[in-house]
């Protein structure tokens, strides 16, 4: 981390509280209509082991939602930060809100579901 990342953004901590504080909100709106249930948004501090004072390296935002039954957890680094905290938290939520949509569905199987059936001919 050089010095000017912690003059423009603060410390690692304060940073990730900021983060949590914009990208709650956000979370918890855009998906109800989905059906996308958030369970947990956290953070996970990596530091460096060879530091004898256990300097952060890196922030990864966690978040766990369940989707139509199915739990889904999405992990990303928001530190070292390229941008203020609420326009990663901005990002953080539209990147999880598409992988959402369009993460692949598992494929059908025959005789499961009548509204995933293809039409019979008589």
């Amino acid at each position: 981390m050089t010095g000017g990342e912690r003059v423009r953004h603060g410390s690692p901590q304060r940073y990730a509280e900021a983060f949590l504080r914009a990208a709650r909100p956000a979370l918890e709106d855009f998906p109800v209509c989905r059906g996308v249930r958030l369970e947990s948004l956290d953070v996970e501090y990596l530091t460096d082991d060879r530091d004898a004072e256990g300097a952060v390296r890196a922030v990864c935002a966690v978040a766990a939602v369940t989707v139509r039954g199915h739990r889904f957890s999405y992990r990303r680094g928001i530190w070292p930060p390229f941008h203020p905290a609420s326009t990663t938290a901005a990002i953080y939520a539209t990147v999880l809100e598409e992988r959402l949509l369009t993460r692949p569905r598992p494929p059908c199987v025959s005789g499961t579901d009548a509204a995933n059936e293809p039409p019979v001919e008589l």
